[in-house]
This record gives C-alpha cells, structure tokens and sequence, in this order.
C-alpha cells in the first residue's frame, strides 16, 4: 500500500484549483507598519515604498467604472499621503482643489504646479520642446512629431496609402528639427508659424515659399561645410558648429522627403499639417507653450505634485497631455541616467487617471518596464479593460503585465468582469448530492465530492458591493477587501517586512 501511494501525486482539497481569499498574515510582509511609507490600495491593504525590500513594483493597474471611486478611493488617498512626489490627471481640476491645500501644509516646501488646458490663463507654462533630449535631439524630435500625429489622427487609423501620413511626419521633422537648432527660443507655435509660411502651387512647381528657400540655403550651408571651414565661421566652436550642421542635416534629409511630391501633393500635405496644428494657435494655448515655467528637471530634486487637468466635455487638447507625459518620461530617464546611483533623489509616482483619454503615449509598454529602476512608477487607472486593449492594442499584455498591483473597484462591463475572474482562479469545495429512490425497497444516500468553482464568476464580480473592491499583488491570494473613505484614517497594519539594507 505504501508502495502504491508514494507512486501517486496527491495535493488534498486543491484537486480542481487552490486559489483562496488572502489574509493578513499573506500581506504582511509586503507592507510598511506606517502607512505613509505604504501605496495604499484598500483599507487594509498597503504595498511598502521600498521595492528593495517587497522585490515588487509600484506600478498597479486600476480599474473601475464610472462612480467606483477611482479617484475618491485610491488617487486622493494616496496624493494625501504625501509620500512621493506626485503628477495626476485631474478631470476638471477637482482633485487639486481638493488635495493641493494639504499637501502644501504638510510641507511648506511642496511645488505645487498645474497644467491647465481647462483654464489655459491659469496654468504654468508647459514648453515640449525645452525638454528634447540634447544628446541625442534627432530621436527626440522623431518621438514628439510621432506623438503629435498619433494623438491628432482623432478616432480613426491610418486608412489607404500610408504615404499621407509618412509625408506630414516628414515635414514636421524637418520644421521641428529646424526650429529646435536655430530658433532663439523653439517653441511648437514657431513650426505652426513656419507651416503657415509654406505654400505650394498645381500650376508653377518650380515655385519657392520662404520655408524652401531656407532650406535651400541651409543645403548650400552644409554643401559648404563638407568641403572644409569657411572663413566666415571665425572662432565659433567647433563642436557648436558641427551640432549645428548635424540638426540642419537632418531637417534638410527630412525636407527633401516633402519635397518629393508634386504641387498638388504637397499642397495637401502642408493644408493636413496645418489642421492637425489648428489647436495650438488657440492664443491661450499659443500663450501656454511658448514658455516653460513647470520646470520637469526640479522634480527629481524637489517636493513637488503636478496636477494635469485636463476638460471632461472635449477633447480638442487633450493631445498635449500625452506630449507632457512623453517630456516627462524621457527628462527624468535622463536626469535619473546622469544622477549619481542612476535614480531621482526623490521617487515620483504618476497618477494616470482617466489613461483612455490622455492619448497614446510613445513607447509606453517600454518606459513603464524601464522607469522602475530610476525611481519612477505609475497607476494606469481605467474605466475597464477594454479602454486599455483599444489604446495599446498588442501591446497591452506587455503594459498589463508590469504593473505587480491591480486593484478592482468596481463594475459591470463584460469582459472585464470576465478578466477579472479569470485572475482570480478557481478553488476546489465539497459538493453534496442527495438520492433517493422508491419502491418496495425505497432508499436514500447522500455523496460528497470535490468540484471546482471560481473565487467568484463574472456576474459575481460585477455584483461586488459598492463598499468592497479586490486587489491583487503579484505572487499572492487576492485579497476582497473594503475601500479606502478618505474620511477615515488608515489603522496601522500588520507587517513583518524586512527592509532592504
């Protein structure tokens, strides 16, 4: 008999599934007895700052529809804390109403600053191009146009001949790359002047606008230049001049692509140009990026909270929030990158609420992979999943899977549902089956035997109690717990972690 059964693999009540609701004791050791130095997801459950110690990221996925209290429950809770610095979408600019006045009392030093496109006249000044990465600008530049056409393509993808859309990334290459090396102060609304300084024409194609004529003498520049130092360049420093004929190179190569059209052809490439840019010469907006006061390089080094607001009745600009979060990223890669210990003094968390409609971010499901190590994490918070699944396509898994946090609020949309109780797995229960039979000889039995149900199916999941939410953290149960209310202080929770030295 022993023989027999050491043969056999046997794992008692998880033959059809193990999975089980956690408890405290499966959290505590992923979780800081102060719970300010916690993110707060429920209000039980808090992950500690020191990803050193939990070897678990501070990116969560939050999902939850409309009235969940994403906000109310989990962005606000956590921007109170004051624990990080902070940058939040902030629909209609209610959470900085509601948060700013605290976080300034809790520390007198905090940069409180406010990307308006709401109320443009109010807002700190916000210029893109003051943060094009000045060691390697081509990429930048090729990063913020591919944004700029992402983001205003509206609702529809690139349909038919992709030249159309190749040929406009082509001219906003070549303007933005021009502006940025030889503009006293780059700005985008300078390329919308230099577009609408463009012109073409069906009948006359050897006709020249004053944007082909520079281009045409910064050609002759380089032409020059390749064939030794003119005389005129006097003392200019050489490596000044040669970043210089770089930048013109490449806006030069980029304008020749244009160029290749006829007339006709690139008269409509320069009128789409033109209206994809129509929403930068609002003046207010005009007003707002043709500066830069929000200063994106203090906030490795300051206390700082940045709060994007952006409308909730339009979404004629909500492009340059997804152009602000690009800048973001790639200065603080780079500030981390060229910091001592390869990271920001002070780590940054972004709040990305309402993520559906900030655009699409280049590059996302890379930098939220990467920016880990420099300090920086992020909450993408959504309506459901399928918003996410829309925006990134392919390339959700890849944004879903680095996020080590997912934190369910509430809703009914089906295949989030669906998800969401997939996530949750299956446990093995005891079923009974009661018989019976009649006759002259009736009888009755009763069996037990295992089966398997999910934690809970997907119309359970969708009837969650408006109180409950479940979070999930990488490597243990899920935990069914209660909502943060922002009104109630969070006790101090059981922890046995152990710091990183």
């Amino acid at each position: 008999l022993y023989a027999w059964a050491s043969q056999h693999k046997f794992r008692p009540g998880e033959e059809h599934g193990s999975a089980r609701w956690g408890e405290p004791r499966d959290m505590a050791p992923f979780t800081d007895p102060d719970p300010k130095r916690n993110l707060q997801f429920t209000r039980t459950e808090g992950l500690a700052l020191d990803t050193h110690a939990t070897r678990r990221n501070l990116n969560a996925l939050v999902v939850g529809g409309s009235g969940s209290g994403k906000t109310r429950s989990y962005v606000m809770p956590n921007l109170l804390n004051a624990s990080m610095n902070w940058v939040a979408t902030d629909p209609k600019g209610e959470l900085m109403r509601a948060t700013a006045p605290a976080l300034r009392e809790a520390d007198p030093k905090y940069r409180v600053r406010a990307f308006d496109l709401v109320d443009p006249a109010s807002s700190c000044h916000f210029n893109p191009m003051a943060y094009i990465n000045p060691d390697s600008p081509e990429t930048s530049i090729l990063q913020l146009v591919e944004n700029l056409v992402t983001n205003t393509d509206g609702t529809k993808k690139d349909q038919g001949d992709p030249f159309w859309s190749k040929a406009e990334r082509a001219l906003l290459n070549a303007l933005v790359a021009w502006t940025w090396f030889l503009a006293d102060n780059p700005n985008l609304p300078a390329v919308c002047d230099m577009v609408a300084d463009m012109e073409a024409s069906e009948q006359d194609e050897t006709k020249m606008s004053i944007i082909d004529a520079r281009m045409a003498a910064a050609k002759e520049l380089l032409d020059e230049l390749a064939k030794g130092t003119p005389d005129w360049v006097g003392g200019m420093d050489r490596r000044q001049l040669d970043r210089i004929a770089d930048g013109l190179r490449f806006a030069v190569s980029q304008y020749r692509t244009f160029l290749q059209g006829a007339g006709e052809t690139k008269k409509s490439i320069i009128i789409s140009v033109g209206v994809r840019l129509a929403p930068i010469q609002v003046r207010q907006i005009r007003d707002l990026l043709e500066s830069d006061d929000i200063d994106l390089h203090a906030i490795g080094r300051e206390r700082t909270a940045i709060y994007m607001i952006i409308p909730d009745t339009h979404a004629t600009f909500n492009f340059l929030a997804a152009v602000f979060y690009q800048s973001l990223f790639e200065t603080l890669i780079y500030d981390a990158d060229h910091a001592e210990g390869g990271h920001l003094d002070i780590p940054l968390h972004c709040m990305l609420d309402e993520f559906a409609n900030i655009g699409r971010i280049p590059n996302f499901e890379r930098l939220i992979a990467t920016i880990r190590s420099r300090g920086v994490s992020v909450s993408v918070v959504l309506q459901n999943i399928a918003q996410g699944k829309a925006l990134y396509e392919r390339q959700w898994e890849t944004i879903e899977g680095n996020c080590d946090s997912m934190l369910f609020l509430g809703g009914s949309e089906q295949s989030t549902t669906e998800w969401i109780s997939k996530r949750l797995g299956a446990e093995t229960i005891d079923t009974r089956s009661v018989g019976e039979s009649r006759g002259s000889t009736g009888s009755w039995s009763v069996n037990i035997q295992q089966s398997r149900r999910e934690l809970l199916t997907p119309d359970e999941v969708a009837r969650l109690d408006t109180d409950h939410c479940i979070y999930m953290l990488r490597g243990l149960p899920p935990f069914r717990s209660l909502k943060i209310d922002p009104g109630r202080p969070i006790a101090r929770p059981k922890s046995t972690l152990r710091h990183a030295k």
